[in-house]
């Protein structure tokens, strides 16, 4: 199954999506120490086989998304984002239960429930397994997780959604 994607113009317009997102009050209702002023920066991916996150403690001076040119999309971008929202919890596998949750989640949010749904079915046919949803913790935030990492013979929900672009 393909799941729709919703391009962006260049890094400028996905640096406007990241803002959109991240300045959310759904956002900042589940990340409240992840906003706006401490998005990673965004790199163009020139030579790079694929989008991805880097934090600051792989070594680097700042964290980073990487996009090269066909991953410049709205479910791309949500998809590294959550990277970045999951970082304060290394107990969490890096495409897990808990991450499938916050992906699908996150684009119920922003793309809709049509795209949701779908999303969801791709999981589903992938046996993808997704947490149950956040809760309200006591200090009044919503919170993902926790969940281990999965067996190794579980697929993740990066190659459901690693389709590239469509026309």
């Amino acid at each position: 199954m393909r799941i729709a994607v919703s391009p962006l113009p260049g890094l400028l317009a996905c640096e406007k999506f990241a803002e959109q997102v991240v300045g959310s009050l759904w956002w900042a209702a589940r990340f409240p120490n992840h906003n706006v002023s401490d998005l990673p920066r965004l790199r163009p991916g020139h030579g790079a086989r694929s989008a991805f996150f880097r934090p600051i403690e792989d070594g680097f001076p700042e964290a980073t998304i990487t996009l090269p040119i066909r991953y410049r999309t709205k479910n791309v971008m949500l998809h590294e984002l959550g990277h970045w929202a999951l970082l304060s919890q290394p107990e969490l596998a890096y495409h897990g239960p808990t991450f499938a949750r916050l992906l699908l989640d996150s684009v119920s949010e922003f793309l809709g429930l049509e795209r949701a749904e779908d999303l969801r079915l791709a999981l589903g046919e992938e046996r993808v397994r997704v947490s149950a949803s956040a809760r309200i913790g006591e200090d009044g935030y919503f919170h993902y997780g926790p969940d281990r990492a999965p067996s190794e013979e579980l697929n993740t929900a990066e190659a459901v959604l690693s389709v590239g672009p469509t026309n």
